[in-house]
């Protein structure tokens, strides 16, 4: 398709933009308000899982259309779900899972001492750990402690010390 046929034939939304730039400008995304998000998976990858089911099927009835999560979108599901624990001035109130994207919506409770975008770049970041850990299959980049010498003589220890739990919000 040459060029001019296509832009004369492109939808109306018009040009994509980068997604700062479809904030509202003059905006301040740190006051008390209900917020709906849609992420979409870069490339529109289907890595949230499928849709399944007959779509002449009843809702309620078992072969109804629905969403089956993979485990990366299991994760994403329960991160989501986690965000008034990590920021209790946020209620999560609905989130609806597609395989190549997500529609959430937050109502922020109160003035936040950050805005908005923050919290969902923590949010991305805690589903792109997932993403390498369970697709990719790298082990999550945890920094060690650092070890601390004792500078006790062995004669002054008293017992060994406990193993830390391993850091990280889900375990396997």
């Amino acid at each position: 398709m040459k060029r001019e046929v296509y832009e004369s034939q492109k939808a109306f939304a018009g040009e994509k933009k980068p997604s700062m730039q479809r904030r509202c400008v003059g905006h301040d995304y740190t006051e008390r308000m209900m917020y709906m998000v849609t992420l979409v998976v870069e490339n529109r990858h289907p890595l949230f899982g499928n849709v399944v089911g007959r779509s002449d099927a009843l809702e309620g009835k078992a072969d109804a259309p629905h969403m089956e999560l993979s485990k990366l979108g299991q994760r994403v599901s329960d991160e989501w779900w986690a965000t008034s624990l990590h920021h209790p001035e946020i209620e999560v109130v609905a989130l609806q899972m597609m395989p190549d994207h997500l529609h959430g919506i937050l109502f922020v409770k109160e003035q936040m001492a950050k805005p908005l975008g923050m919290v969902i770049r923590g949010f991305k970041q805690s589903c792109n750990r997932h993403y390498r850990e369970l697709v990719l299959g790298v082990a999550p980049n945890i920094p060690s402690l650092p070890s601390v010498q004792s500078v006790a003589l062995p004669t002054q220890h008293t017992k060994q010390p406990q193993k830390a739990h391993p850091i990280g919000v889900f375990t396997m």
